[in-house]
């Protein structure tokens, strides 16, 4: 009994410790510089959200930028703003599934492995490590599965000027 209770506490530490550097990173702000300048250097084409003054958001892909406006293709349509009613502007893309995946089924393996240890197992036929096994491949496809649904629908957002 106090063996699995050690197990199971070293498995919820080894969890929560391959848990806590994606928490970390996802709470680091994207560094930009954030002047006027920032803008001539995003290529054209590349797909920006704009925000407005007057509240509204502007999605489009960039054609141009001069000193006094921006110009987007929005709904296949050409629009200039001008600099004076732009608050700040994003560029976006979309996320890779593949890293929520990863994290997903190293989580769901450490959580299946830990499970399987702690269970105790008193089948003659069948070994311990064989069970820690079998939870540990479990938990790694249904962490895996759960990774990809939630990191599939998102955008990457990246502040490139902010209005002072």
């Amino acid at each position: 009994m106090q063996i699995a209770k050690r197990r199971l506490t070293l498995t919820l530490a080894l969890v929560a410790s391959l848990m806590l550097p994606s928490v970390c990173l996802a709470q680091n702000p994207a560094t930009a510089n954030r002047d006027w300048a920032s803008l001539k250097t995003v290529t054209a084409g590349s797909k920006l959200v704009t925000k407005l003054k007057n509240g509204k958001t502007v999605e489009g892909k960039l054609t141009a930028v001069t000193d006094s406006t921006l110009s987007l293709t929005a709904k296949g349509k050409p629009t200039d703003l001008s600099r004076d009613d732009i608050v700040s502007v994003y560029a976006t893309s979309s996320k890779s599934a593949t890293k929520s995946s990863l994290i997903g089924a190293a989580v769901g393996g450490g959580a299946g492995a830990g499970i399987g240890a702690a269970g105790s197992n008193n089948d003659a036929y069948v070994s311990q490590a064989a069970v820690t096994a079998g939870f540990a491949l479990i938990g790694a496809g249904a962490g895996a599965i759960a990774g990809y649904f939630i990191g599939r629908g998102g955008r990457k957002k990246v502040l490139i000027y902010q209005a002072p």
